[in-house]
């Protein structure tokens, strides 16, 4: 039985490619698309999908916009959502 679309995991993101990864897995589950669905439609390998999405690997800007146009967003706001992201988990400096 394959695991539903958006099953309940806690990500922590350490640098800006895990922010991006779980920046890309939200907007994902937000449509309930599979990481099959996606690599379908950008003619990606879903290996690679999984990959940006867990931050194990970077994306190029090409790829960026890829995934932005599928998503109808600029490829400025989602990676504005990374930082964000990344600010809120990172570790608070010692006094």
């Amino acid at each position: 039985m394959a695991k539903p679309i958006g099953a309940v995991k806690k990500r922590e993101a350490r640098s800006l490619g895990e922010a991006l990864g779980v920046e890309l897995t939200k907007l994902r589950v937000a449509k309930n698309w599979s990481q099959q669905k996606i690599s379908e439609m950008l003619g990606y390998d879903v290996s690679y999908v999984r990959q940006l999405e867990k931050g194990t690997k970077s994306p190029t800007l090409r790829t960026l916009s890829h995934f932005a146009e599928i998503y109808s967003l600029r490829v400025s706001v989602m990676i504005g959502r990374a930082e964000r992201l990344l600010a809120r988990h990172a570790p608070t400096p010692k006094k």
